[in-house]
């Protein structure tokens, strides 16, 4: 909250890598096979947002800022139970039932988490993220689309507002 990106304007990928995929859905999931899909997607959209914001794409060793992504996919689930709509009491003459499961239902949610650090500082000075349900049935340019809005929510608020 106290770093200042006045007079900061290049960036680059950090030297250690662009970005790492990490899955929590099956045990045959294959992380490379993912990213493989989606860092032509990811790194783009990202060069697009910075660039709007007049950051400028260097050299690692010549960049004021790196960064370094991390996309996150697993499972999410939900569950509604009869009469959970219900008020504890209810004075309609209806008997009181058992609260049983009427739907459940369970989908791959994506995160992608933007950190920017600061060569020779092991800090994050800032870092973003955005959350999206995940459709892997969808044609190829529904996730590009889906990837795209949740990098430009994600660098909404970047460069963030100093303190005056």
């Amino acid at each position: 909250k106290t770093f200042s990106f006045a007079g900061l304007s290049t960036w680059a990928w950090h030297p250690q890598g662009a970005g790492d995929v990490r899955l929590a859905l099956t045990a045959d999931d294959d992380p490379k096979r993912v990213a493989a899909r989606i860092e032509p997607v990811i790194l783009p959209a990202t060069e697009r947002q910075l660039a709007s914001r007049k950051f400028t794409k260097a050299a690692p060793d010549a960049a004021k800022l790196w960064l370094h992504y991390y996309a996150l996919l697993t499972l999410k689930d939900f569950a509604q139970v009869h009469g959970q709509f219900l008020p504890a009491v209810p004075e309609w003459g209806i008997p009181p039932f058992a609260a049983s499961t009427s739907a459940i239902g369970v989908y791959p949610v994506g995160t992608i988490i933007m950190d920017i650090t600061v060569p020779g500082r092991d800090t994050i000075v800032w870092r973003g993220a955005a959350r999206r349900e995940v459709n892997f049935e969808n044609s190829d340019q529904k996730p590009r689309d889906v990837i795209e809005k949740a990098i430009r929510d994600l660098f909404k608020d970047f460069p963030p507002k100093s303190k005056k």
